[in-house]
């Protein structure tokens, strides 16, 4: 995980502090969080943290949903997304829904009876939001809350604890940027499952995707990983696609030999074959057409081989920091760099590819290359290799791409490549006269835009989208 850029926490070995120690007895295996590595900068205030707050968690007789409600409310509000992230699932395992969770998490407005709360989580959730924002809870608030608490006291004084503890756990982790997390937009619920889709002519192995369903009416969008990463590129992305209007499903997927794909060796990758990839998930998952498949670098290659290959299963197409064709020498550069994982392994890799990526200028935040280089050194050497060979020799004009009608955005980060990626995509939009197509140069980013300027790209999109 990404560390602060402030404080970067100590980590005592086992056996070393007894401290640190009792902290990972609570926190099981999950072994020491970032945000304990930042309390053992003071190890009696780590030792007091861990008690208290083991208290609150497993201690009380509060409800779990209405503990976590409450917790995440205060985490929506203080803009403190390492909470909710460490929170959401805690209280899905507790009974909170996703209708439950939109509420908690729209801080916009004072929660309101909806119907999908009771009576007491409702309760519940104004007294947090009160305390949180006002300090000062209103005596109609409190007592409402204590009604719905069966006039119990104790519970009542555990209610108040949970908020003002969480208040207290929220701005310390925003303020020293715990994790490196405190620029992030806290997500937004939806309903996620994970799928496994065999590819068909070897069922031992398989495409992982994961999907996010805020109706099952609304319209998806399927995104296409660059090279040497995985789903998680665009989890900064995210929070834009799912917060209100909440127009859009979202479907991400692992290419061929990354994340938690299975990938056989052969036949060889190819970038038609990661395009027909996309269209046999979403037949297996029953998504008969999509309203726009997006992707970036690889991925925005494999978003234009599915638009020609399958146009009625696409209304749009946003292609990102790529090419229509491999450009001249490529072949050998990516033989260059199979050879420099295979002789450095991936972190002497990433700690090529990612400045490539992200040049002088590029506003990507530490953390943010912290996730980068993760992503890259967590890929396998025959991984890459896998999803190199597939850009070693593509043509996107000799599979059609010209007579393709679907209505295309070609967007690049404005240093990719020293401006060369966007001069190319510029002309692939001259070019491409019987298309539907424009082009956008995002100022001042990089080969992934999504990443090192997400809210400029989600402007972009969103316009493009809508």
């Amino acid at each position: 995980m990404p560390t602060s850029r402030l404080v970067p926490g100590r980590y005592p070995a086992p056996g070393s502090s007894q401290i640190a120690d009792a902290i990972r007895e609570r926190r099981g295996a999950r072994g020491l969080t970032p945000l304990d590595g930042t309390l053992l900068h003071v190890p009696p205030v780590a030792q007091g943290w861990n008690s208290l707050l083991g208290a609150i968690r497993t201690k009380g007789n509060l409800p779990g949903d209405v503990r976590e409600l409450m917790i995440l409310r205060v985490a929506a509000h203080n803009h403190a997304a390492f909470e909710w992230i460490h929170h959401e699932h805690v209280g899905r395992d507790a009974g909170l829904t996703t209708a439950q969770l939109l509420v908690v998490r729209d801080t916009s407005s004072l929660p309101k009876d909806t119907g999908v709360f009771s009576a007491l989580q409702l309760s519940a959730l104004t007294f947090a939001h009160e305390s949180t924002t006002a300090v000062k809870v209103s005596m109609a608030t409190t007592q409402a809350l204590k009604a719905d608490l069966q006039n119990n006291e104790d519970l009542l004084v555990e209610a108040a604890a949970v908020v003002a503890t969480y208040n207290m756990v929220s701005r310390f982790l925003v303020s020293l940027d715990v994790a490196g997390m405190s620029d992030e937009l806290v997500p937004w619920p939806a309903d996620v499952q994970e799928h496994k889709v065999p590819l068909p002519d070897s069922p031992e192995h398989y495409i992982y995707a994961k999907s996010y369903t805020v109706s099952p009416n609304a319209p998806w969008l399927v995104f296409c990983n660059s090279l040497l990463t995985d789903t998680t590129m665009w989890s900064f992305l995210l929070p834009y696609l799912l917060a209100p209007p909440r127009s859009f499903n979202i479907l991400l997927h692992d290419q061929r030999g990354h994340g938690k794909s299975k990938s056989p060796s052969s036949p060889p990758c190819t970038i038609p074959l990661l395009a027909q990839d996309v269209a046999l998930v979403l037949k297996a998952l029953s998504i008969p057409k999509v309203h726009a498949v997006i992707g970036v670098s690889q991925g925005g290659a494999t978003a234009l081989s599915f638009g020609t290959q399958f146009p009625t299963l696409t209304d749009n197409v946003v292609a990102c920091d790529t090419s229509p064709k491999t450009p001249a020498g490529n072949k050998e550069a990516w033989e260059s760099r199979i050879a420099v994982a295979k002789e450095k392994g991936m972190k002497g890799l990433a700690d090529i590819t990612a400045p490539r990526w992200f040049p002088d200028g590029s506003p990507l935040t530490k953390p943010r290359r912290e996730a980068v280089d993760a992503m890259i050194e967590s890929t396998s050497i025959e991984g890459f290799a896998i999803g190199a060979n597939a850009l070693m020799g593509y043509d996107l004009y000799e599979d059609g791409l010209e007579a393709c009608t679907v209505r295309t955005l070609l967007v690049a980060g404005e240093l990719d490549g020293g401006g060369n990626v966007a001069k190319g995509l510029r002309a692939l939009k001259e070019r491409w006269t019987a298309g539907n197509v424009d082009f956008v140069a995002i100022p001042g980013a990089g080969h992934l835009p999504m990443v090192d300027a997400t809210d400029k790209f989600w402007e972009v999109l969103k316009g493009f989208l809508v």
